[in-house]
């Protein structure tokens, strides 16, 4: 079956409430599943930041628990979550448990987290999660010969292969790639320097599947999409031009210093926004570039209007889905 999930950070603009925001998703996912989308992730984030919008969901599994008991045949997945916030056998021990509560209707995407002042050196980091990565398949393989606990409840016997690793250092990719566990890569980066991930997983032997991420907006004329998604474009482009994944790109030559027009700041942050026949063009594109196994948009982003979102929702999976490659 040709595959195509959600991925939804939970961002909101400070003016929004977390009910809005929450209610706003949950009927969205709704959606999403009447329509037959295979996926949705959520992703993880913790406290109120200074800045234009934020995420609204630190346990991720609480959610996804709440969005498993409401819809049918949705698979709901971490998006990611962040080790380094908890322990090997509470990590293992939540993943289990919501897994029993969706009917083995999971995935869990699991990463570092953004790095934040105080924290540990980047390499340090990776180590440590690394070695609660080992603990957690362990756990979830049952393994008790190093003296780890047998969990309750007990995993299912393929939670294990269900994970998928985020990563960007060589190591933790060769980590992933030598114990048979999926990849993924994010929204934040351009699709060049993910591909040189993902084929630095390939490069390193793992033969799981590649999954990315991409905004995607959709309505029926290009002009329409210029329009309602203006304001999100330029919200979205000003919270990353200058940090991060923009900032290296910038720094290495592979991006131009400014954006002076909208279609320069959507090609910069990878927001698709278009009709149909441009969002798929731009999306194959993407999947080709990364040899991608599984795909992922993100309908939702802060500046966006509820109806115009649910409207995309509609237009991804019976305009743009039929004309996506026969790669998922």
């Amino acid at each position: 079956m040709q595959e195509l999930g959600l991925f939804n950070q939970m961002w909101a603009a400070p003016g929004m409430s977390d009910r809005e925001a929450v209610d706003n998703a949950l009927a969205e996912i709704s959606l999403a599943d009447e329509l037959g989308f295979t996926s949705v992730w959520i992703g993880e984030h913790h406290t109120i930041r200074d800045a234009a919008y934020y995420g609204r969901i630190p346990a991720p599994e609480v959610f996804l628990a709440f969005v498993a008991a409401r819809t049918r045949r949705i698979r709901v997945g971490t998006g990611v979550k962040v080790l380094p916030t908890t322990t090997a056998q509470r990590a293992a021990e939540e993943m289990s448990l919501l897994d029993l509560l969706a009917q083995g209707r999971t995935e869990f995407g699991v990463g570092l987290g953004a790095a934040v002042p105080g924290s540990k050196p980047r390499a340090e980091k990776s180590a440590d999660f690394r070695s609660l990565l080992t603990d957690i398949l362990r756990l979830l393989r049952r393994d008790t010969s190093t003296g780890l606990p047998r969990l309750s409840p007990e995993p299912a016997p393929d939670l294990a292969d269900r994970l998928w690793v985020a990563c960007r250092d060589d190591e933790t990719i060769r980590f992933a790639a030598a114990n048979g566990l999926n990849f993924v890569v994010g929204q934040a980066e351009i699709g060049p320097r993910q591909a040189r991930l993902t084929q630095a997983y390939r490069d390193a032997g793992g033969t799981g599947l590649v999954r990315g991420a991409r905004i995607a907006f959709v309505a029926e004329t290009q002009a329409e999409a210029d329009r309602l998604s203006e304001d999100a474009v330029r919200l979205y482009f000003n919270q990353m031009a200058g940090k991060s994944y923009h900032k290296e790109a910038t720094d290495a030559g592979e991006l131009p210093p400014t954006a002076d027009t909208l279609e320069e700041m959507r090609r910069q942050v990878s927001f698709i926004a278009g009709t149909p026949e441009r969002v798929a063009e731009a999306l194959n594109t993407y999947a080709e570039q990364l040899g991608l196994d599984r795909l992922d948009v993100m309908p939702a982003s802060p500046g966006l209007a509820t109806d115009a979102v649910r409207r995309s929702l509609t237009l991804l999976q019976t305009e743009v889905r039929p004309r996506l490659a026969v790669l998922f």
